[in-house]
């Protein structure tokens, strides 16, 4: 019994031995002779087609979408590399001679107060 098992064990494990070098796919005879025949009689028709027209804004997309790309870059390269401590002409305009004043005078005013509270209310002890 033992001896039964080792033979389906080894055919089981070695099926190439059994086929050995044979091709075990086969044509049938005159095959590849009418295949392209064949083929060619069961595809349709080939019709001619005119060259479509295209729009304008087919034809300008690919320039337009060039320029908005290239606009997007100069204001990112603008924004990002634009040095913070150069100041623009309208911020060195903003104030005039009189809100200088005015500030001036309001500075002056709280260090006034803020001696006087501190003269005032020295705490002694």
């Amino acid at each position: 019994m033992y001896d039964k098992k080792y033979s389906i064990m080894s055919k089981i494990l070695n099926p190439l031995e059994e086929i050995g070098n044979k091709n075990p796919f086969k044509t049938p005879e005159g095959y590849f002779e009418g295949l392209s025949g064949r083929i060619m009689s069961q595809l349709p028709e080939r019709m001619e087609e005119s060259p479509k027209k295209r729009s304008l804004w087919t034809r300008v997309q690919p320039w337009v979408y060039m320029a908005a790309m290239l606009c997007g870059i100069a204001l990112i390269f603008n924004l990002v590399y634009r040095s913070p401590h150069q100041p623009d002409l309208q911020e060195m305009n903003l104030f005039s001679s009189a809100d200088i004043e005015d500030f001036y005078q309001y500075y002056e005013e709280q260090i006034m107060n803020s001696i006087y509270n501190d003269a005032i209310f020295i705490d002694v002890e």
